[in-house]
């Protein structure tokens, strides 16, 4: 188990989408999600699904090859 279906919720949560929209999300094990929260602003979406700290042979999402961004 990963922490993708919290990560996807709490982002879907953040831009004020409908509830529906955390279900296409897809995030990597590992990789990096930060939401800004400031007094009197909308919550910003800093970085989602970063894996640039990983080595590349470890930067995978499980998606088949021919599928992978």
């Amino acid at each position: 188990m990963t922490n993708a279906y919290p990560i996807a919720w709490l982002v879907r949560h953040a831009l004020d989408a409908p509830e529906a929209r955390w279900l296409g999300l897809e995030s990597a094990n590992a990789a990096l999600t930060a939401i800004e929260y400031r007094p009197g602003v909308p919550p910003t979406l800093v970085l989602y699904n970063d894996m640039g700290h990983l080595p590349a042979d470890l930067r995978w999402t499980g998606f088949r090859r021919a599928a992978a961004p």
